[in-house]
């Protein structure tokens, strides 16, 4: 059992994911028996400087009043070990052991992706931000920022204008969105069905080496992160860099290479980024994904449309002949339903193969 009392560990500023991950560990996931645990035995599960960190939080932080904390300001929490966990997410280098979530949880397991840039921005970086926002988002996918000052900010709500979903993510607690004139669009992100997270407790203040810390978890959650505009040592250089470690795909849109602005996204495509102009772009590089987005949203009319996109699931697609062969459905059936298909743009007839468009 974790809940409340990883809450407690959490709360402590010294405990991190990592040392939470070894708490959890040592005690086969029952914080509950640990926080009854006599000192003995902590000292024979965990080293001394971990016994020491964990006695300290089981002495400051109440499982109760760290919950009521939470609930107080209208956040729920899940953590690495819960089924709602995001899969990708899970797959970093030091993901977070807990999540706060104010909003919609189920949106961090959606498809989704990061879209970043400098706080410093032109014209330029506005309407690439503007354009691609709404493209991406309007493709089915959730677009992920840091609800910073910015390009993140014209991100965020490019989204929120076409009524898409987005996630901001804090270097603070979620109930205290920084910087401050964000909060109305916080608000707005979280009415369109978005989530507002973080791995800090509600209260926690925005210190400046979270920062690096909240761009993993930006990396993390997305298929692959869009550096607008950056400048050469822009934080949101770290973001595709921690992208890269991930295994993620990084993007970057092309700038004046005499505007300074653009150093760090031409930097990323002259190191092998994808340049993007627009999302189709992006698209080109995540097509199966987006693919499988689209068959999921479409709800079939018939039984035979039903079962012909059950059986274009595959990423390589099916001749007319084995679509018949599988389906069980006659010639004029299958050639009937895949027309009225490729009407919708359900479909596509790439060299004789049928997939999913």
């Amino acid at each position: 059992m974790l809940e409340p009392y990883i809450l407690s560990l959490n709360a402590h500023p010294k405990i991190g994911s990592q040392t939470i991950a070894k708490i959890c560990h040592a005690f086969n996931n029952d914080l509950k028996k640990a926080w009854s645990a006599s000192e003995s035995v902590i000292h024979k599960k965990l080293d001394d400087k971990i016994s020491g960190l964990f006695l300290e939080a089981r002495e400051k932080y109440s499982p109760e009043d760290e919950l009521n904390k939470m609930r107080d300001c209208g956040a729920g929490y899940i953590t690495f070990w819960d089924k709602q966990y995001p899969k990708l997410l899970k797959e970093i280098p030091n993901a977070p052991a807990i999540l706060y979530v104010r909003g919609d949880v189920e949106v961090l397991s959606q498809s989704s992706l990061a879209i970043v840039g400098s706080r410093k921005y032109t014209s330029y970086g506005i309407r690439s931000a503007q354009k691609l926002s709404h493209e991406i988002s309007e493709a089915g996918l959730v677009v992920v920022s840091g609800l910073a000052l910015g390009i993140d900010s014209v991100v965020h709500r490019a989204n929120v204008d076409v009524h898409g979903k987005t996630i901001g993510v804090l270097a603070c607690g979620v109930d205290t969105v920084y910087p401050s004139s964000n909060r109305q669009l916080a608000e707005q992100i979280l009415e369109m069905g978005g989530a507002i997270i973080s791995e800090y407790p509600c209260g926690y203040p925005p210190l400046k080496q979270n920062f690096p810390q909240r761009n993993r978890i930006i990396a993390g959650l997305s298929l692959g992160t869009l550096v607008v505009e950056a400048a050469e040592k822009s934080g949101a250089l770290i973001t595709a860099f921690l992208a890269l470690e991930a295994n993620r795909e990084v993007f970057a849109v092309p700038g004046n290479i005499d505007c300074e602005n653009s150093a760090g996204s031409n930097y990323l495509i002259q190191k092998g980024a994808k340049l993007v102009r627009n999302a189709e772009d992006v698209f080109e590089e995540l097509n199966i994904l987006i693919k499988l987005k689209k068959s999921e949203e479409y709800q079939p009319e018939t039984e035979d449309e039903s079962m012909v996109i059950q059986y274009l699931s595959e990423p390589d697609g099916l001749t007319i002949d084995e679509l018949i062969r599988v389906s069980g459905l006659n010639i004029v059936s299958i050639n009937m339903t895949l027309t009225i298909l490729e009407m919708k743009g359900i479909v596509s007839n790439v060299g004789g193969r049928f997939t999913l468009s």
